[in-house]
């Protein structure tokens, strides 16, 4: 829909995102991958087969560097886009299909994009958000597939404008991966003319803060090159803008880029309200490489290194070597500042190949976090002992997640001890200090938060998962997943009971979830009584501006 006043045109779409932003319009510009897929010549079954795997390998390499880098730039949610990605690359049905059509004789190419076309238009034709929103993944990965067995997969773009001003992206849509390649440096924000605001495009462009609209109709493409401005907050775009619109947005922009200013004069600053209670401000890391961003966003610790990178990343599992170089890298870069690791968190939506995991029904309750390492000592041993080792070079915690039963906490304190005792024994180094804490992300560890507060030094409350287990209602599932946004006052109230088990206790509590992130929420969590808020790195000079407004 648009509409037309004097010389500027008016479009109107869903504001995904923050804020506003003044530019030119870029128009994006995808390969022809179905046509070049179409061309069908087969050099043979055996060998059309042989380069599907292969071109398979390499998408899902490029699938786990996509998640590296989403998950420095947006955080794990988000990250986890490319893990559904590459559970669709192993789809055996999916791979089935496109090899019957290598057999009756056509290319590998074409094949997958084949395939992967049957089986979108399926999903896409069904009235439902969420199902729409999976066709949409479907085709990005085979065109992925279909890109490397082409070599097109680097002809995507957007046009050549003069200079090197920064843009607005304008596309028919855009696919996760394409949005996460995008050129942060250059691009303003985007708007795509179809799309869903359950699509993984719309929640990379909240993540990672870029102002958006999706939904707006066909666009002429002969607005490529003209100036426009985009507005997330109210769903519009205005194409030709009259000089009022310019000055207005002119001194809206000003002001945000004043905000934005102000905020570097908190760098080195306590964490501290009007009332002068402290609140530590923690960054949530994927791996040792992004300490550095949480040190150049000044973050005054790590709050979350999530351990399962190196998992995740090979096709084997690491020694004890490997992780201990990881985890020493991370705390030599923090430089004495608090570096939290968790134990390995394999289980749900993140597989481990050579895990050689069964396949549940219900993975979210299944086998995952602490239930999975207790069931492999050797493999948590291992981890421990790195964990320890490292703590011999900064200041270290340790943290467990998936806690339900104190049992199992009891059970991981033993298996420290013991890893400590064998330090010991070979003369290795490691602080017999280090703190040992646990996450709050079930229900049952809610209950029984007095018993474990008796048990650790500290809690971390992970609240992704409470707030799935609390409401019922599948985070990766967006048919429900809004229900975690609208029944926040639960997970609050749930929050504020281990709090309190927390302090009765003399220890502390922290957030290490998206509710952390959430500006306007701190206020309320400082007065439930959280003690650490760890945000992804880019939202911690913000989370810090907020405390300091508190009360």
């Amino acid at each position: 829909m648009n509409t037309v006043t004097k010389r500027t045109v008016t479009f109107s779409g869903r504001g995904i995102g923050r804020g506003s932003a003044v530019g030119k319009l870029n128009f994006y510009r995808r390969a022809d991958r179905q046509a070049s897929a179409a061309m069908r010549r087969s050099r043979g079954a055996a060998e059309e087969t042989e380069q599907l795997r292969t071109a398979i390998r390499q998408a899902s390499d490029q699938l786990d560097e996509l998640y590296s880098r989403t998950l420095r730039d947006a955080g794990e949610e988000e990250a986890k886009i490319f893990e559904i990605h590459r559970m669709l690359l192993d789809d055996e049905d999916f791979f089935e299909t496109a090899q019957s059509l290598i057999l009756d004789g056509f290319s590998a190419a074409y094949s997958v994009s084949e395939a992967a076309e049957r089986y979108s238009s399926v999903l896409a034709s069904i009235d439902d958000e969420y199902l729409s929103a999976r066709a949409a993944d479907l085709r990005d990965v085979a065109s992925r597939v279909a890109g490397i067995l082409s070599g097109e997969q680097q002809k995507n773009g957007v046009g050549e404008l003069d200079g090197d001003e920064k843009y607005i992206i304008a596309a028919d849509d855009l696919t996760p991966s394409e949005t996460v390649q995008l050129d942060r440096e250059k691009i303003l924000g985007f708007v795509t003319f179809a799309g869903s605001p359950n699509s993984h495009t719309a929640i990379l462009a909240r993540a990672l803060g870029i102002p958006a609209l999706i939904g707006t109709g066909e666009m002429d493409g002969e607005y490529h090159g003209r100036q426009a401005i985009i507005d997330a907050d109210s769903g519009l775009l205005y194409v030709d803008p009259d000089d009022e619109l310019l000055a207005r947005y002119a001194k809206i922009e000003k002001a945000a880029k004043d905000g934005e200013r102000a905020l570097q004069h908190l760098r080195g600053k306590k964490s501290r309200t009007k009332g002068g209670r402290e609140i530590h401000v923690y960054a949530n890391i994927g791996s040792s490489d992004e300490a550095a961003t949480a040190l150049k966003h000044d973050a005054e610790g790590i709050g979350l290194l999530r351990s399962e990178f190196l998992y995740l990343k090979q096709d084997h599992c690491p020694d004890e070597n490997q992780l201990f170089t990881a985890y020493r890298d991370t705390v030599t870069t923090m430089k004495g500042r608090q570096v939290i690791i968790r134990t390995l968190d394999i289980g749900a939506d993140k597989k481990v190949a050579y895990f050689d995991q069964a396949d549940e029904e219900n993975p979210a309750m299944g086998l995952r976090g602490v239930r999975l390492t207790l069931s492999r000592r050797d493999l948590f041993r291992t981890q421990l002992r790195a964990i320890c080792r490292a703590s011999a070079y900064g200041k270290v915690s340790v943290m467990i997640p998936m806690v339900a039963l104190p049992d199992e906490v009891a059970e991981c304190r033993k298996l420290l001890r013991e890893v400590q005792n064998e330090l010991a024994r070979e003369g290795v180094k490691f602080d017999p200090s280090m703190q040992f804490g646990i996450m709050i992300e079930t229900p049952s560890a809610v209950i029984m938060s007095r018993e474990l507060a008796g048990m650790v030094d500290f809690f971390s409350v992970g609240t992704n998962d409470l707030a799935q287990y609390a409401l019922a209602a599948d985070r990766q599932n967006h048919a429900v997943a809004e229900l975690c946004d609208r029944g926040r006052e639960p997970v609050l109230r749930m929050i504020a009971l281990a709090a309190k088990s927390a302090h009765e206790a003399g220890i502390w509590i922290g957030i290490c979830g998206e509710l952390a992130a959430d500006l306007t929420l701190t206020q309320r969590l400082i007065d439930i009584g959280v003690d650490e808020l760890s945000v992804s790195p880019p939202y911690v000079l913000p989370l810090r501006g907020k405390i300091i407004e508190c009360n």
